[in-house]
C-alpha cells in the first residue's frame, strides 16, 4: 500500500509540474478536441486531467461540466489501465454496464480512451471519444490515431511548461536594474547610475566627465554612430551583443540598446547594457531541459533524431544501436513505479557506461535505450558490443532492498543506407526497431541486424495483417471440427474445433500460415469470440445427435487477458442452452506463461460453473509440472509428436505413459492427439488412455459433414 501511495504522490508531482487545473481555456487544446471530434465523428471529445477525486476537463466539445467524479469518469478507466480503451457498446460490457454515466445521463454507449504520459512514464490524464449509440472497434489504423492525438496533447503539455520557465525568468530579470550609460556629443560621460556601478564595479564619481572609450575601452567604440545632420533628432539601435570591462578586469556578456537625441542643440548619446551572463544561462538551462530526458539525464528521443540528421545531412555514416528491456512491465507491476524508475536510472548508467567515446546515448521510449555511434562501423564490432551492453544490463539490480533481475535484446541499423534507398534519422531508428523486434522474438539476450530481408519479413506480415482483417469482415473464415473418440469403441464423444481460412484466390487456407500473425493482431480478440459462440452452436446442434458430447475451443492469449472472459462463456451456455460439461478450453504452457494473477480467478470461476480445461500440446514446454498444480485443469492432451513414434520410440513411449499415469494420479482425463494408425491406438489402450483424436479416425471436417449420432 505503501508503494501504491508513493506511486500516485509521483503521478500528482507530475501533474502538478504542468500547471492545467483551473487554468483559463487554451486554444491549442480546444482544437486538439475539435479535430478529434470531426477525425472520428464523434459529438464528444475531452482533454481531461486526474487529480485525488476529479478529472479536470482543460478542453471539451459536446460535453457541460468542466469536472467529473473520478469514481464514475469512464476517463479512469483508461488512466487506471495506462494504456488504451475502446468500449465499442457499453451496454453489451458488463464491466462497464452498470456505470452510472451508462444508465443514466448522459447516456454513453461508445467509449474510446488513450492516456496522456510523461517522457517519465506518469499519466496526467486521458482523451477521450464519447458517443451515444454503439459503434464498431476502432481499426488499428484509429487506435494509432487516438495515440497520437494523446501525443500531441503532451507535446503541447511539454511546450506550454517550457513557455511558463521562460516567462517566469524573463520575470526575473526583468526586476534587476540594468546598466543605464549617458555620454554628451564630446563622448563624456554624464549619467552613470547604480546598475552601471554594479555591472562594471566602477563608482559613478569616477566615471562621469571622462571619455566612454576611456571607461569601458575601444571595443565599445562600435556602438558610437554619428547622429547625423540635418533635422534627424533621433536614432536608436538595440541588441547589440558586446563584453563590458569590470574594474577588476574581468568581462561580462551584455546587450546594448543605445539612442541619440538632440537636447540644448547638442547631441546627447544614451545606453542601457543589460548583463545576459544570467540570460545565457538560463538559455542553456532550457536547451537542456528541451534535450534532456529527465528521469535519466540522458538525451531524449527528439536530441537523439536531430544529432543523427546532423551528421547523415553532412554525409557521415552512423549506426544506431537500440536496447529493449524485456518484460519491464512486470517490475513496475511487482515491485512499484518508484523501484522500476530506479531501474531505469541504473539501466540508463549501464549503457551510458559502455558508450565509446563521441558518440551519444539517449532513452528513446519508457524502457528503450538508444547508442549512437558515429563514422564506419565494423558488425563484428558492433554486434560485439551489443551482446557487451546486453550481459551488463542483465546483471542483477539492488533497489530499495529489493533485487530483481531484467534482461534485455538489441536491435542494430545503420545509414547510409543501400544506393537508391531515402533514409533519414526517423527511418534509421524505425530500421533499429525492426531488428529490436525480431531480437525480442528470438527470445531473451538477442542482437539483431537489420537486413533488407528483415523489413521485407515485416512488410509481408503487414500485408497478411491487412487480409485476416478483410476475410474476417467477408466472414472467410470458417470451422471445421475434428472427432474425438473412445479408443475401445471408437464412439464418438465430442470435437475439437479448427479454425481455417476459405481464401477467394489461394483457397483452403490451414491455420500454421496465418494463426501466428492472426493471435497477436488487434482482431485477435473478435475472431476468438466468434470462433467460441460457433463452437458453442455446433455443440449444441450435435446434442441432438448424441447422448453426451463436448466441443474444445483452443482460446487465443488476448482471449485469456479480457477480464470479461466468464461472463461471456457463461452468457453463451445460456443462449444454447448448453451444459456446462459441453465446452472444454483450451489452454497451451505459452499462452498463460506470463500472464497476470487475474487469470488464475477467471479459469477457477469457468472450473467451478463446469467448464473443462484442457492442457493443450502437454509435454512439450518447460513449466509443465508447476503449472499443472497452480491450474484448475480437467484434462490433458499428449501432443501428436509423442504418439507419431510411440511404437518405434521407447523414449516416446515412456513419455506417454508418464503422461498418462501423471493425469490419472491427479484426477485428470487424458486424450491423444494424432492418431493414424491401428498400432498406435492398440497401444494407447495398453497404457490406460481410454480418447483420442486423429486420422484414424477422420480428418477435421465443416459442420455439415461431420458424422451423425451412435
Amino acid at each position: 500500500m505503501a508503494v501504491h501511495s508513493l506511486d500516485a504522490e509521483s503521478r500528482l508531482n507530475a501533474l502538478n509540474d504542468y500547471q492545467v487545473f483551473g487554468t483559463p481555456p487554451e486554444k491549442e487544446f480546444d482544437r486538439i478536441v475539435n479535430m478529434m471530434s470531426v477525425t472520428f465523428s464523434v459529438p464528444t471529445a475531452l482533454i481531461g486531467f486526474m487529480n485525488n477525486d476529479s478529472h479536470y476537463f482543460k478542453a471539451r466539445l459536446g460535453f457541460d461540466a468542466c469536472e467529473a467524479s473520478r469514481e464514475v469518469s469512464f476517463c479512469t478507466y483508461t488512466v487506471e489501465r495506462g494504456r488504451l480503451l475502446v468500449i465499442p457498446d457499453t451496454k453489451a460490457d458488463p464491466a462497464y454496464r452498470d456505470s452510472p454515466l451508462v444508465k443514466e445521463a448522459p447516456g454513453i454507449r461508445f467509449y474510446a480512451g488513450a492516456p496522456i504520459r510523461t517522457p517519465s512514464g506518469h499519466c496526467l490524464g486521458a482523451i477521450s471519444l464519447v458517443g451515444y449509440v454503439p459503434r464498431d472497434p476502432l481499426t488499428e489504423a484509429q487506435e494509432a490515431m487516438l495515440e497520437g492525438f494523446a501525443e500531441m496533447v503532451m507535446d503541447h503539455l511539454a511546450r506550454r511548461r517550457l513557455l511558463l520557465v521562460r516567462r517566469a525568468a524573463l520575470k526575473l530579470a526583468s526586476s534587476i536594474p540594468d546598466a543605464i550609460i549617458c555620454i554628451n556629443q564630446a563622448d563624456e560621460v554624464t549619467f552613470w547610475n547604480r546598475g552601471a556601478e554594479r555591472l562594471t564595479g566602477l563608482h559613478a564619481h569616477k566615471a562621469r566627465g571622462r571619455k566612454l572609450g576611456e571607461v569601458l575601452g575601444a571595443q565599445f567604440q562600435h556602438l558610437m554612430f554619428d547622429a547625423g545632420g540635418g533635422n534627424r533628432d533621433w536614432r536608436s539601435v538595440e541588441n547589440r551583443r558586446s563584453f563590458v570591462p569590470r574594474a577588476d578586469g574581468t568581462h561580462l556578456p551584455v546587450e546594448v540598446s543605445s539612442a541619440v537625441w538632440v537636447e540644448d542643440n547638442q547631441y546627447q548619446r544614451g545606453f542601457v547594457i543589460r548583463d545576459i551572463a544570467h540570460r545565457q544561462d538560463l538559455q542553456n538551462r532550457v536547451r537542456l531541459m528541451r534535450d534532456t530526458d529527465r528521469m535519466t539525464g540522458l538525451a531524449n528521443r527528439e536530441r537523439f533524431l536531430e544529432m543523427t540528421q546532423g551528421y547523415m545531412d553532412r554525409g557521415r555514416p552512423v549506426t544506431v544501436i537500440k536496447v529493449g528491456l524485456d518484460n519491464f512491465k512486470t517490475v513496475n507491476s511487482s515491485l512499484g513505479m518508484v523501484t522500476g524508475d530506479e531501474v531505469l536510472r541504473e539501466a540508463a548508467r549501464r549503457v551510458s557506461g559502455l558508450a565509446p567515446e563521441a558518440s551519444l546515448v539517449a532513452r528513446l521510449a519508457g524502457d528503450e535505450f538508444g547508442m549512437l555511434l558515429y563514422g564506419g562501423q565494423d558488425e563484428e564490432a558492433i554486434r560485439a558490443l551489443g551482446e557487451v551492453v546486453i550481459r551488463e544490463v542483465s546483471r542483477a539490480y539492488r533497489i530499495h532492498g529489493f533485487e530483481c533481475r531484467i534482461t534485455a535484446c538489441v536491435g542494430i541499423a545503420s545509414a547510409p543506407a543501400e544506393a537508391g534507398v531515402e533514409l533519414d534519422s526517423s527511418g534509421v531508428l524505425k530500421r533499429a526497431l525492426l531488428a529490436l523486434q525480431e531480437a525480442k522474438c528470438l527470445g531473451s539476450k538477442q542482437v539483431v541486424v537489420f537486413t533488407s530481408e528483415l523489413s521485407e519479413r515485416v512488410e509481408k506480415k503487414h500485408r497478411l495483417e491487412q487480409d485476416l482483417r478483410v476475410a474476417f469482415k467477408r466472414r472467410d473464415f470458417e470451422l471445421h471440427f475434428q472427432p474425438q473418440n473412445t479408443l475401445a469403441t471408437g464412439k464418438v464423444v465430442g470435437a475439437e474445433a479448427l479454425l481455417r481460412w476459405r481464401h477467394p484466390a489461394r483457397g483452403l487456407v490451414f491455420p500454421g500460415d496465418f494463426i501466428g500473425v492472426l493471435e497477436v493482431s488487434d482482431q485477435a480478440l473478435r475472431v476468438g469470440d466468434w470462433i467460441l459462440e460457433a463452437s458453442c452452436a455446433f455443440a449444441a446442434g450435435q446434442l441432438a445427435k448424441y447422448d453426451t458430447f463436448r466441443v474444445g475451443v483452443n482460446l487465443f492469449a488476448c482471449q485469456l487477458r479480457d477480464t470479461a472472459l466468464a461472463d461471456k462463456v457463461e452468457a453463451l451456455l445460456k443462449r444454447y442452452n448448453l451444459p456446462p460439461q459441453s465446452l472444454e478450453l483450451e489452454i497451451t504452457e505459452n499462452t498463460i506463461l506470463g500472464m497476470s494473477p487475474e487469470i488464475l480467478g477467471v479459469l477457477q470461476r469457468l472450473h467451478d460453473h463446469g467448464v473443462g480445461l484442457a492442457f493443450d500440446d502437454y509435454g512439450t514446454g518447460y513449466a509443465s509440472l508447476s503449472l499443472l498444480k497452480q491450474y484448475p485443469l480437467t484434462r490433458l492432451k499428449i501432443d501428436r509428436q509423442f504418439i507419431s513414434n510411440l511404437i518405434t520410440s521407447l523414449d516416446d513411449l515412456a513419455i506417454v505413459n508418464s503422461i498418462i499415469v501423471l493425469g490419472r494420479n491427479l484426477g485428470l482425463e487424458v486424450i491423444a492427439e494424432g492418431i493414424e494408425e491401428q498400432e498406435q491406438m492398440d497401444m494407447l489402450q495398453r497404457l490406460g488412455c481410454h480418447e483420442g483424436q486423429g486420422y484414424w479416425f477422420s480428418r477435421p471436417v465443416p459442420e455439415a459433414r461431420f458424422p451423425g449420432g451412435n
